[in-house]
């Protein structure tokens, strides 16, 4: 018979087990509390517009320790004039910090962007900001020329600032004259853009409905013309206008922008032809098949005889397929014609097959 565990035993037994599992009997050591910064930014980039210096880089959406950030309070814009022969170079960690250092010790907190202006400068999944170079001029103008450094760092759980983001630079410079003689041609595959460059210098493409906000429809310079816009649609009136492109010890300068031109795109151009097409004989019909063509609203379908003119089988097909249920016997041809919706009709697409008779 086996007898109950005395109480002295009870303790050899855990003292035992505490050697082989510390945690027997033992509260674990208390742990520092988790201090949540936000992530330092890396993709803060400048550029010049006119007379304007655009800061852009990603909302702050991390932690330091890589977990999501919810409670962003505000970011602090950081800027600092200096002459360029004063500029500190290299990218070492050493030097990085010298910078870091010189320009939290002599540049000045900008602006910080909270509430309102928060919202307002955030565009997406980005935040863009504007610092008026006119006034910065008129503020160094005894001290020109200058560099101008650029920094954000971003506040948050009750006020504790991230890590300084990687520094942009830039050499304010007169902004580029703008391209001239602009002119703009529509055609059945866009609207083509000329004009006269500026010396060598590439220029961006900008355009605009009446009323509404300009856009940018080239993302990197275009170095000579001309520039085809073969997303513009039909049927309306467009505004074109360009500017000039710098590049300036590694950041752009954009110039003032041109005297914008109209351009009516009247919808008379017929889309493609559908593609692909094919006859696919079966027991008692054709069926034929095709791509969609991107602005079609319906298609026209025919059919011919190896020696005979065409009929019309259908005017008004919305899919991209269609079943002829009674085929003559004998070597036939199909057409598909894209319909977009003004009425412009496509050039025939076409396929052969051969049916048999009819029971």
């Amino acid at each position: 018979m086996r007898r109950p565990l005395r109480l002295p035993a009870l303790l050899l037994a855990c003292a035992s087990a505490a050697v082989l599992a510390p945690g027997c009997g033992r509260k674990a050591a208390p742990q520092p509390p988790i201090i949540r910064v936000a992530e330092r930014t890396r993709d803060l980039q400048v550029t010049q517009l006119g007379t304007t210096s655009i800061l852009t880089w990603s909302y702050p959406s991390m932690t330091r320790a890589g977990g999501p950030l919810p409670d962003l309070e505000s970011v602090e814009i950081w800027r600092l004039s200096l002459p360029k022969e004063q500029e500190p170079r290299g990218t070492s960690p050493r030097q990085r910090r010298v910078r870091i250092q010189l320009l939290l010790n002599k540049g000045r907190r900008l602006t910080t962007l909270q509430g309102e202006g928060l919202e307002e400068a955030t565009h997406g999944p980005k935040l863009e900001y504007h610092d008026d170079l006119l006034a910065w001029y008129q503020e160094n103008r005894e001290r020109l020329p200058l560099v101008v450094w650029y920094a954000v760092r971003s506040i948050c759980c009750g006020g504790r600032a991230s890590e300084l983001s990687n520094i942009v630079r830039l050499q304010p410079q007169a902004p580029p004259t703008p391209p001239t003689a602009i002119a703009a041609e529509p055609t059945a595959e866009g609207i083509v853009i000329t004009w006269q460059a500026t010396g060598e210098a590439p220029v961006v493409v900008e355009r605009s409905q009446k009323g509404k906000p300009w856009r940018r429809l080239t993302a990197e310079p275009v170095a000579k013309g001309p520039w085809r816009d073969d997303a513009a649609v039909e049927g309306t009136t467009w505004w074109y206008r360009l500017r000039t492109v710098r590049a300036v010890g590694g950041a752009r300068v954009y110039g003032e922008p041109s005297k914008p031109v109209a351009v009516d795109y009247p919808d008379v151009y017929p889309p493609q032809p559908p593609a692909d097409l094919v006859c696919l004989p079966e027991a008692a019909r054709i069926r034929l098949r095709w791509a969609a063509v991107g602005d079609a609203v319906e298609y026209r379908v025919f059919r011919k005889r190896k020696s005979g003119g065409w009929d019309h089988l259908d005017f008004h097909v919305k899919e991209r397929e269609y079943s002829d249920g009674r085929p003559p016997a004998g070597n036939l041809t199909y057409a598909v014609r894209a319909v977009d919706a003004a009425g412009n009709e496509s050039e025939p697409a076409t396929c052969s097959t051969i049916a048999g008779s009819l029971p």
